[in-house]
């Protein structure tokens, strides 16, 4: 019989007020297939407590370094051991979100500039990533990428408190200004019609704050570095209903986590009152997209779709069904795994919840060459040439 000889936190019993745990590179812990967090004898680690106290006090708020002695018995100095179950981070505010251009690390495609959103809380001033991606100068996300495990919608009990913001530097003007007041403008270019009290567009989040479990994670997805106009009938329809089944499948099934990378493709047109066709822009820079996609990967199991949906509530589903097989992907597969990946919520037949396709992820059937661009350069960082798309 093997005996581990470590330690093991639990984060999910008391999330809102446990400490934020740093691997010793500075990246957040995630827990393990029990659902704490599992150290090694002596294995060295930092907690965290940024904008708030320690109780008990004494431990510094932005990384304390410590080192695993057994069970939830922690070391701080030679003379210092604590219960790491009696440790709480009280009082804490929330800082906001730092967006870092990154040039070289990142490998993006079109012209974007690459970005990193987390914070500099660790003991070592190192940056603690929460999601990574590409955008458009002056516009909108190209894509973000996050990693997603079974673990990220437990043990939560704490307060959203949205604040979208963006300080990312190479972006100049007062987005949330036009967030605030597109309606002005559609009135302007004579699309007043389209939108109403029931009907509207909204802030959509690529990386979704319930695909993460600690609050600064959260917190770090209201940030326009992360932010996309949707209609919110999308977003809290068939969109809402394609993030929750990943999650239930990984919740379900012991795959593993998953790699999750969302973005935006072509812009959104409507006619105008006067019959010409206006492209959708929520203010002078800011594209409505006509398309949002996902690639959802299971690196454990090597299988992953690449999911499509249409965000225009106002089109035909014919018009949109050839366009996708024409300009997208030559196979639609949406129905075939729509069981066993567990979107049976789905509904098709509304185009206010947003038609949704699917596609392999297999440059074969991939006809955008964007989007097979950006599938190729995904699958090349994990060597893999091509996925399965069943479980």
């Amino acid at each position: 019989m093997v005996c581990f000889l470590g330690c093991f936190f639990d984060v999910m019993s008391n999330a809102a007020t446990a400490p934020l745990i740093l691997q010793g590179s500075g990246s957040f812990d995630e827990p393990s297939a029990n659902g704490s967090i599992a150290y090694g004898y002596r294995q060295s680690m930092s907690i965290a407590c940024p904008g708030g106290q320690f109780n008990p006090p004494g431990l510094k708020v932005l990384g304390q370094n410590m080192i695993c002695v057994e069970g939830t018995r922690i070391k701080i100095s030679t003379s210092v051991y604590l219960d790491f179950a009696n440790i709480t981070c009280t009082d804490r505010a929330r800082p906001y979100v730092e967006v870092i251009p990154v040039f070289t690390e990142i490998q993006c495609e079109n012209g974007t500039t690459g970005f990193k959103a987390g914070y500099t809380i660790s003991v070592s001033s190192k940056f603690v990533t929460v999601y990574t991606g590409c955008f458009r100068v002056f516009n909108t996300p190209f894509y973000v990428k996050h990693k997603l495990n079974k673990w990220a919608r437990s043990g939560q009990n704490y307060p959203e408190t949205p604040r979208y913001i963006f300080d990312f530097e190479m972006f100049t003007y007062d987005a949330l200004a036009d967030y605030d007041n597109y309606e002005a403008r559609f009135e302007e270019m004579g699309l007043q019609d389209y939108v109403n009290d029931v009907h509207y567009l909204t802030k959509g989040q690529l990386a979704p704050p319930d695909d993460f479990l600690y609050v600064l994670q959260r917190d770090a997805t209201y940030n326009l570095a992360n932010v996309a106009p949707q209609w919110n009938t999308f977003d809290e329809g068939n969109w809402r209903s394609l993030e929750n089944g990943i999650v239930n499948l990984l919740e379900s099934q012991d795959i593993g986590g998953a790699t999750i990378l969302t973005g935006t493709l072509k812009s959104a047109s409507l006619k105008n009152s006067s019959g010409e066709e206006i492209e959708l822009r929520i203010g002078p820079l800011i594209v409505v997209p006509r398309w949002f996609w996902k690639i959802v990967y299971f690196p454990d199991l090597h299988f992953g779709a690449i999911f499509f949906g249409y965000n225009n509530p106002y089109v035909n589903k014919f018009l949109v069904d050839a366009e996708f097989l024409r300009e997208i992907c030559s196979t639609d597969v949406f129905g075939t795994l729509q069981n066993g990946w567990m979107l049976n919520e789905i509904d098709n037949t509304d185009p206010f919840l947003g038609y949704t396709y699917a596609c392999p992820l297999n440059t074969v059937q991939i006809i955008d060459p964007l989007i097979s661009e950006i599938v190729t350069n995904f699958l090349g960082e994990l060597n893999v040439t091509k996925s399965g798309i069943f479980p």
